[in-house]
């Protein structure tokens, strides 16, 4: 495969996603909502939801333990949120940023009537199709590490003033950062094969968005005391979502057909 034709196709696209803001203003905004606000929303609830919240939340997870849930002190509240329910939120900003960039890509051409312009260009199909995948996995990725410090930066200083206590650093957290490059490309290879079949954006962002739901699932695998989200949890997913990328990648790749992406 030729590079050059690689990185003038990701530039190109790169360029397209952050010239609108109807593209970059919900990729930014919100995990910027999800890094800022969340952890003060989260010291908030710790400080004066009171027992009700802790009975609530952690009250099966403690019956398991055989402790009373009025036992765990806030600090542990703000622990258990952040990593249990607020952690499997944060998978799902790699999924949210490369739907928004890899659905303009590909049925974003159909849309702007400009794929004609794909068949004049002299990179191959997988030439095309690489670059555009790594002008979607770039920013997804970059954003997920950047609001990842951001939120680590915000909810240790909210909950070192409020409780003396730190979350960050923390291997589940660190494990979760790990599982979002291929979340994102889990993403992207199935953008690419819905591209071939839908006519505009809309219908690829509603259609791929359906990989946030499997996500949404896990706080309450670990509130009720179905799996321990911990880092052997995160490993296997991690494996999974490994395995599956490279299917989905693999599978975009095999029939990725820009004149039947053209006409589609």
């Amino acid at each position: 495969m030729n590079r050059k034709h690689i990185i003038d196709i990701a530039m190109k696209d790169l360029r397209e996603a952050f010239s609108s803001i109807s593209i970059w203003g919900p990729m930014i905004g919100i995990p910027l909502f999800f890094a800022i606000v969340l952890p003060a929303f989260t010291v908030y609830i710790s400080k004066y939801a009171g027992p009700a919240l802790l009975t609530q939340i952690l009250g099966v997870a403690a019956q398991t333990r055989g402790i009373s849930s009025y036992e765990l002190a806030k600090s542990d509240f703000i622990k258990f949120f952040a990593i249990n329910i607020l952690g499997p939120i944060f998978l799902t900003m790699p999924i949210i940023t490369a739907t928004v960039i890899a659905a303009d890509s590909f049925a974003g051409e159909k849309e702007r009537k400009t794929a004609e312009a794909l068949m004049s260009t002299p990179a191959t199909d997988s030439e095309l199709l690489v670059g555009k995948t790594l002008a979607s996995f770039i920013p997804a990725v970059g954003l997920t590490v950047v609001i990842f410090v951001i939120y680590a930066l915000i909810t240790n200083y909210f909950s070192m003033a409020s409780y003396g206590v730190t979350i960050f650093p923390n291997i589940v957290w660190y494990m979760m950062l790990v599982n979002s490059p291929f979340l994102a490309l889990t993403t992207i290879g199935l953008i690419v094969l819905v591209s071939s079949r839908v006519k505009n954006i809309k219908e690829a962002q509603q259609i791929s968005s359906l990989l946030v739901l499997p996500i949404l699932v896990i706080p309450f695998i670990s509130v009720f005391n179905i799996a321990t989200l911990n880092f052997w949890f995160l490993f296997d997913m991690m494996i999974c979502l490994i395995i599956s990328s490279a299917f989905v990648l693999y599978i975009s790749l095999k029939f990725f057909d820009r004149e039947r992406f053209i006409v589609a």
